[in-house]
């Protein structure tokens, strides 16, 4: 009887002492999950910088770059009806149109990152991606990362002749080739760019362009010929009237190559910029055209002829600009015609660049 009361009272005991641990282990759960839920919701209060509600279809967007979202920066634009949002591998597209909001969450690739990209990651222990395509704001900051050089465009210039004393004061022997400079317009079309990159902000610039020159003659009683090997003034009949179009044309294939520094100061895709170096040219035609009235009727002197000018020849080109503005100026070493067949001048011109890319 004593040894069956003896069982009953350990029985007990052990029971009792189960409920007590299971009830110490409820409680330790219970204890953890409520400080983890508080963590959670402090998280929630402190570090999130980006909070969106709806209320009558619109969706409101808070920014604050000051802090960060589960260890990224937030970077919030604008455009329009369109927000878009990137956190860092997640990108967020919100458009409101027509009383409706549509959200859209992508996935945000990695991309190479420049200098400027890389301190701030060190900075601030953050991954770069590629953004958005096609959303500009993103694609201004991001895209340009590397060396782009300034040559490919569509440039106007005046052209102009000089001694090889780098004189405009033309000798009497060569001033049947004054020009009215404010008529004789080039055009350049730099067609084809290739970068050499040194680094993000210099490197050396190439590639392949059209320059289409014009000069304009000052003289109202002459053109050009070619005469006993050599170029002489073409004169106009006595009885015609005033030159309406009096000039030489010329078209050449340029290849430059040019050194490029860059300065960004605060904009990376359009930065000041100096560059300097050569650039060759190949002839492919050239042209004299005389307009004027003969005894009332008009006459259209055109003559396409290669006139002895320089087929092979090279230069120097100077380059500076900054954001929309560029400018160029050219002086070819080379002259323009070939050796004693005509007055020794230099070609050279100054101009803008109207349209970069």
């Amino acid at each position: 009887m004593i040894i069956v009361t003896i069982k009953k009272e350990i029985k007990y005991f052990n029971m009792k002492k189960n409920i007590l641990i299971i009830g110490m282990i409820l409680g330790i759960v219970a204890s953890k999950a409520q400080d983890s839920d508080s963590t959670s919701r402090k998280a929630k209060d402190t570090d999130s910088t980006i909070v969106t509600h709806e209320a009558e279809n619109q969706i409101v967007v808070a920014d604050s770059t000051d802090h960060k979202v589960l260890g990224d920066k937030p970077k919030v634009y604008k455009n329009g009806d369109t927000t878009r949002i990137r956190l860092g591998n997640k990108g967020i597209t919100i458009v409101k149109k027509d009383g409706k909001t549509n959200v859209q969450i992508d996935e945000l690739k990695k991309r190479k990152k420049d200098n400027e990209d890389q301190e701030e990651d060190n900075n601030n222990n953050a991954s770069t991606y590629n953004d958005f395509p096609k959303f500009k704001p993103f694609h201004e900051k991001d895209h340009w990362t590397k060396f782009n050089p300034h040559w490919g465009g569509f440039e106007l210039t005046l052209n102009n002749f000089m001694t090889k004393d780098f004189s405009m004061n033309l000798p009497k022997e060569s001033q049947f080739m004054e020009l009215n400079a404010g008529k004789s317009i080039g055009v350049d079309l730099n067609i084809l760019e290739y970068a050499i990159p040194f680094t993000n902000e210099q490197g050396i610039a190439t590639g392949l362009g059209l320059e289409f020159n014009s000069y304009d003659f000052d003289s109202d009683t002459n053109n050009i010929m070619k005469q006993n090997g050599t170029i002489v003034p073409k004169v106009k009949d006595k009885n015609a009237g005033n030159y309406s179009k009096n000039k030489l044309k010329d078209t050449y294939l340029t290849i430059p190559v040019l050194y490029e520094i860059q300065f960004p100061l605060g904009n990376r895709r359009r930065p000041f910029y100096i560059a300097a170096g050569v650039i060759g040219g190949l002839k492919l035609g050239s042209t004299t055209k005389a307009y004027y009235q003969l005894n009332g009727n008009d006459v259209k002197d055109i003559v396409h002829g290669d006139f002895y000018m320089s087929p092979l020849r090279y230069g120097f080109q100077a380059r500076i600009g900054f954001r929309k503005i560029h400018l160029v100026a050219t002086y070819y070493d080379s002259p323009l015609f070939q050796n004693n067949k005509g007055p020794e001048l230099h070609p050279f011109d100054i101009g803008i660049m109207l349209v970069n890319w």
